[in-house]
């Protein structure tokens, strides 16, 4: 059956390396502000180029760019989702206080035209079929192999190019601030017991 209104899924068809587009007039001469523009300036040209296309840059950090074209797949349906009792088991107790044991997960597939053009819901759409994908390794892995992990979402800092900056400001005020707030909260509800218990 069709997904909800609106529902998408972008397939990168081409990537490459767009680094000195990026920077070009880039300079270490640019104070913040005026480095900002010219990035951006530059970024602005790339996506012109590619008009009528969905791109993105994606940057890592001011280390690299990459120009990311892609398809958009418009028809996309829902194939299989699991029964509520497995999908909330444990409904909010479980979400807020003890790990979740739930069935969030949904199965979708992409289709497209028989040409393999993107188009609306049509009954005569057929699954979208990649000119390549991963497989799953059945034989364990090998020196070099790419290993992809569950994990937690959140923030890297691998490619910051202003780690001196990083380590000598800003952690070290982040610090101070994560230390100095409870405190704050201590010294002003000194001796009031009622404001220490909200």
């Amino acid at each position: 059956m069709p997904a909800a209104p609106g529902s998408r899924s972008y397939v990168i068809e081409d990537m490459r390396d767009v680094t000195a587009e990026m920077l070009k007039s880039v300079s270490d001469k640019l104070n913040g502000f005026a480095r900002y523009e010219r990035l951006a300036t530059n970024k602005k040209a790339l996506i012109a180029a590619c008009e009528g296309q969905p791109i993105a840059v994606a940057t890592y950090g001011g280390v690299s760019y990459y120009l990311l074209q892609k398809l958009e797949i418009e028809d996309v349906r829902l194939v299989y989702a699991p029964a509520l009792g497995i999908g909330n088991f444990g409904g909010q107790t479980d979400n807020w206080m003890w790990l979740r044991h739930t069935g969030h997960f949904g199965f979708y597939r992409a289709y497209v035209a028989p040409d393999g053009s993107s188009r609306p819901y049509a009954r005569d759409n057929v699954p979208y079929r990649p000119e390549s994908w991963l497989s799953i390794a059945c034989e364990g892995v090998k020196e070099g192999d790419l290993v992809m992990v569950a994990g937690f979402p959140g923030a890297t800092h691998q490619f910051l190019t202003a780690v001196r900056f990083n380590f000598a400001q800003f952690e070290p005020r982040l610090q101070r601030s994560l230390s100095d707030y409870p405190a704050q909260i201590n010294q002003a509800t000194a001796g009031n017991r009622e404001a220490q218990i909200h």
